[in-house]
């Protein structure tokens, strides 16, 4: 618990100075009112636009997705570039009335008024250094005006009347329409306006202007614009975000309208590639007499193949009929009576008749035979018919086989003829399949530049947008800027950092010693005791009978003890330890005698006191010194020395060196760290007996007041004694 309580040492300074830390805090604070009383309030207007995804949504259903020609995803990043470029922030605030900004001059601040204004300006420049630069304005006698340019040019003249300067004109009309509604508004004042250039006002716009996407996924952007007047604002987000949507109409139409014009140009030239195939086509047709060459071919391969089946049957009948031939020549005789014939290829009606007819003969002239001799004339008549019907029978044979060999022949050349046909046909084939296919690829393209054509003649004639402002921007009523609360408790909390800084900084810059635990960190000299601030005589009493105790038992109090309390400056606390000892050894039922070289102190009540003042300089020497002290010892048990300041008077160290124990007093709101050595460096080349330390008021930390009221009542004192 002990360890607890001086570990919180370093937290007595904090405590000590709260009431500076809430000085400067309160100081902060009020610093902070006051810059947000003079300050120019900022507000933001917000505006919302939803993106076209032609994923979903309209732009996606079957009516509408082929309006816009060639269109791909939404790149949200680029739209955020688009909106934020000069091009679409020209468009933008090119009718707004903008580039002429009027202030209303105060004496700390001024005041941008826009459409407060009791008048308009109307500026041609020709000098383009007066762009974006002040010229000041004041009015009086609600028509008198005095301008003065930024090159120092003072122009005089009246409300409405031109004014003409180094650089150009200008004209300063009184706004009625608005001095009619608020009449007491008040035209006679000092103003200051500014022509802005528009890449300059462009700049301004961009610089003041945050466009950013709600969501990677979501197609939503969002535009915000800050302006000390809360319409302008409004105005600014709500021109930029239909500045983008017209914006977008006029771009889709005219690349539809490019579109249209390419295709059209492109659909003439096609139409004629296309009417040049299909003359190609036509005029190969024509030079080879085509006009389906698959179901030409399919046909002459049915005829040929047919006419081949008519050559083997008229081949088949020829072998017949010259074998019949043959053998009527060979054996005509008796070809009918030996011989079956073979009329294969021999059977028309005729044929038939006359083999029938020559049987019959045959039967008869058999019948005749029984009766008749060969040589009877009804046999020779049956002779003579049959010979007549071999002969004409020989000569039609004859005349078949004459006729099938023609018809042979003519069928074999009509095959020939046919199979003529087939030379070339790959080359007609492949030539027609070059020619179809050039016909199509030309029919082909000319459909799909159609169809775009007519696509991008729906896109043109729809004139409008996919993009929709979902929040348009609103007059703001309360500043985003700057934020009171934050400033202000932002400022208090810098006046609790400065002020702790502060508050350490000076105590780390005195150091003092303020706890024991420095006195053991830089010094082997032991800490005898830690005498803390006691204000009641109770309390002190109390604590210095404990002390005497302690002291007693540790038998620096024997008989005949000398203690000498010492110090480097006066106003350490030596007579308040010296005279506190003394009552407490004298209620231990100890003699004691206090030795004060000054002799400022005043004499304590039962107590004997020497006073070395009292005696000439030159007394005190070594010799001397001890012969008296020697006496002192004899007559009293213990003698108390309250010695001379050591930095002031060299006699202090003979005191020191004639003490049987010496008591090193170290004020812990008067000592400095740094004389921790020299008492340790003093101990050393003296070889001092007995030295141990003293902390006067330890832990004591008044408040500020208390040391401010201190300081000044020794100041005074100093004072005092300067002009005795």
């Amino acid at each position: 618990m002990k360890d607890f309580f001086r570990n919180l040492g370093i937290l007595r300074p904090f405590f000590r100075g709260l009431p500076i830390i809430a000085l400067i805090m309160t100081v902060s604070v009020m610093m902070a009112r006051r810059y947000l009383r003079y300050t120019t309030p900022m507000y933001e207007s917000t505006a919302k636009i939803k993106l076209a995804d032609t994923r979903e949504g309209i732009p996606n259903s079957n009516l509408f997705k082929d309006f816009d020609i060639f269109a791909n995803s939404n790149k949200i990043a680029a739209e955020v570039e688009l909106l934020k470029s000069k091009a679409l922030i020209g468009k933008a605030i090119a009718n707004l009335g903008i580039d002429i900004t009027i202030y209303r001059v105060g004496d700390i601040h001024k005041t941008e008024l826009h459409h407060q204004t009791p008048f308009f300006v109307k500026a041609a420049i020709e000098n383009e250094k007066l762009f974006d630069k002040p010229f000041s304005v004041i009015i009086t006698a609600d028509s008198l005006v005095q301008v003065v340019t930024p090159g120092g040019e003072t122009v005089k003249g009246k409300l409405g009347q031109q004014l003409s300067f180094k650089g150009g004109t200008m004209w300063l009309l009184r706004n009625d329409e608005l001095l009619k509604v608020k009449k007491n508004l008040p035209v006679n004042d000092k103003y200051e306006f500014i022509c802005h250039s528009t890449d300059a006002l462009i700049d301004h716009i961009i610089a003041n202007t945050d466009v950013m996407s709600v969501d990677k996924e979501v197609p939503v952007l969002r535009i915000s614009y800050k302006s000390a007047v809360p319409h302008k604002a409004a105005e600014v987000v709500n021109a930029v975000a239909a500045a983008y949507i017209a914006d977008y109409i006029n771009e889709k139409y005219r690349s539809a309208d490019t579109t249209v014009e390419f295709l059209g140009r492109q659909l003439t030239t096609m139409s004629q590639r296309l009417a040049n195939s299909e003359s190609d086509i036509e005029g190969y047709r024509n030079q080879n007499n085509i006009i389906n060459i698959r179901q030409e071919t399919e046909t002459d391969l049915r005829k040929i193949s047919d006419l081949k089946k008519q050559l083997a049957a008229v081949q088949m009948n020829l072998l017949a009929i010259r074998d019949l031939n043959q053998r009527l020549a060979s054996n005509a005789a008796d070809y009918f009576d030996n011989q079956a014939p073979n009329f294969e290829a021999f059977t028309d009606l005729l044929s038939t008749e006359l083999v029938k007819k020559m049987k019959e003969l045959k039967r008869e002239k058999m019948d005749l035979l029984v009766r008749f001799t060969p040589d009877n004339e009804k046999v020779k008549v049956i002779d003579a018919k049959m010979d007549d019907i071999v002969r004409y029978m020989r000569e039609s044979i004859r005349n078949t086989e004459r006729n099938l060999q023609i018809k042979y022949d003519d069928l074999n050349k009509t095959i020939s003829d046919a199979e003529e046909v087939f030379i070339g046909l790959p080359q007609k084939e492949r030539t027609m399949t070059i020619l179809e296919r050039n016909f199509s690829l030309n029919e082909q393209i000319y459909r799909f530049l159609h169809e775009k054509r007519t696509e991008a003649e729906i896109a043109r004639a729809a004139t409008m947008s996919f993009h929709r402002i979902i929040a348009a921007g609103e007059v703001p009523k309360k500043p985003v800027s700057p934020n009171a609360t934050l400033i202000t408790v932002f400022a208090g909390f810098l006046g609790f950092l400065f002020g702790i800084f502060g508050v350490y900084a000076v105590h780390f810059l005195k150091a003092r010693i303020n706890e024991a635990s420095i006195i053991q960190k830089n010094s082997d000299t032991p800490l005898l005791a830690e005498v803390p601030f006691l204000k009641k005589a109770l309390e002190q009493l109390q604590y210095f009978l404990r002390w005497g105790r302690e002291l007693e038992l540790k038998g620096l109090t024997d008989q005949q003890a000398v203690i000498a309390v010492s110090s480097f400056r006066e106003g350490e606390g030596k007579q308040f330890l010296v005279h506190g000892l003394a009552k407490a050894l004298q209620k231990l039922g100890k003699t004691c005698v206090i030795v004060d070289p000054l002799g400022a102190s005043q004499p304590l009540a039962g107590v004997d006191s020497f006073y070395l003042a009292d005696f000439p300089r030159d007394w005190i020497v070594q010799a001397r010194w001890q012969q008296w002290l020697q006496q002192l010892r004899q007559r009293y048990d213990v003698v108390l020395i309250r010695n001379f300041p050591i930095e002031e008077d060299s006699s202090s160290l003979l005191l020191m060196n004639s003490a049987t124990t010496n008591l090193f007093v170290l004020d812990s709101r008067m000592t400095k760290t740094k004389m921790i050595m020299q008492a340790d460096l003093l101990r050393s080349e003296l070889n001092l007996p007995n030295m141990f330390f003293v902390l006067n008021r330890a832990g004591y930390t008044p408040s500020v007041f208390t040391g401010i009221v201190q300081g000044f009542s020794k100041l005074q004192q100093r004072l005092h004694k300067a002009r005795s």
